[in-house]
């Protein structure tokens, strides 16, 4: 038995990892099916698609890595090329954008999925270090008042 965000009861450290590994690719696949939906998509070169990554540093503390070339940003943002550091404030590529088929619009392939998916992820991992948690405390107050006056002295002595 699962609930929605993927979590079993007595998840495995390796279980737990698969679906951190598992989230991560979804991500990068998710990245890219959408920069295709765009009209123009967001796909020249290929570059951009082939550049998304994710990179898990397992740990005491695992932290997720999501890499891709930088230009990324500027796409979803809506703005880049034509837009020069130092230009004298000439702006003539606006002038009447609104009628201009090939002015920058936004195609924000990124941050609105990502916010989504951070918050399914916090949700996992907030379950699963608090069952892990759960279940540490309760193994460990078994053992205390199971095994005698002696594992609670070793118990307190180890605090």
């Amino acid at each position: 038995m699962s609930s929605q965000n993927g979590l079993k009861p007595n998840m495995t450290d390796a279980e737990h990892q698969k679906w951190l590994e598992g989230w991560s690719e979804f991500m990068v696949k998710m990245w890219r099916e959408r920069m295709m939906q765009f009209a123009p998509p967001v796909y020249d070169t290929g570059a951009l698609s082939r550049s998304v990554q994710g990179v898990i540093h397992p740990g005491p503390v695992t932290s997720i890595e999501h890499r891709f070339l930088e230009y990324g940003i500027y796409v979803a943002r809506g703005v880049g090329n034509g837009y020069r550091h130092n230009n004298g404030g000439d702006l003539a590529f606006l002038k009447d954008w609104k009628s201009n088929p090939h002015h920058r619009q936004k195609r924000d392939w990124f941050s609105k999925k990502y916010m989504y998916s951070l918050h399914r992820l916090n949700e996992f991992e907030a379950a699963y270090y608090g069952t892990t948690y759960n279940g540490l405390v309760s193994s460990f107050l078994r053992q205390l008042f199971t095994g005698g006056s002696s594992t609670i002295d070793r118990a307190v002595a180890q605090l």
